[in-house]
């Protein structure tokens, strides 16, 4: 069976995540989070799982096409209140990535249904352009200057 990264204490939840960058036509692909913010497509690492080999079946899993990891972007270690009001350490690898055929960006289902371990998973992805991407409700925030600025590499330890 396979199992997240993922440990659940009194006063935390920790998880290992990798987020996927996807750009194209000067837009970036998100995924909506809550009724006022998005994130990046992407999910939990597995246990004897590297975060590149994470990245590769989340994204699979979550937007069913091929696509490749063009660089390594970054680390962002996080401190934070999730949606169930927890307390949460997040670990998440960011990479940068991009579908093998260019003309599957048009075959992208925007409101793709996942089965996923925990259940039914709706995902409500859309395009942001790069020059309105300051304006949206990107979570993490300090993520948005690294897809905007494209720096080679960063790593953040943010605390709420």
């Amino acid at each position: 069976m396979r199992q997240d990264i993922k440990i659940i204490t009194d006063k935390y939840k920790f998880k290992v995540r990798v987020s996927g960058v996807f750009i194209f036509d000067n837009k970036v692909l998100v995924n909506k989070y809550d009724e006022n913010s998005y994130c990046l497509p992407g999910g939990y690492v597995e246990i004897g799982e590297t975060s590149e080999e994470a990245m590769i079946r989340e994204l699979k899993e979550e937007i069913n096409l091929n696509f490749k990891i063009d660089s390594f972007m970054g680390v962002i270690e996080n401190f934070f209140t999730n949606l169930k009001k927890q307390r949460t350490h997040g670990i998440d690898f960011y990479y940068q990535v991009s579908l093998v055929d260019n003309n599957d960006y048009n075959k992208i289902d925007y409101g793709r249904i996942e089965n996923d371990k925990e259940g039914l998973v709706h995902h409500h992805f859309k395009w942001i352009n790069l020059d309105e991407l300051k304006d949206c409700n990107l979570l993490p925030k300090e993520i948005k200057n690294e897809i905007i600025n494209n720096k080679e590499t960063f790593h953040f330890i943010i605390r709420e």
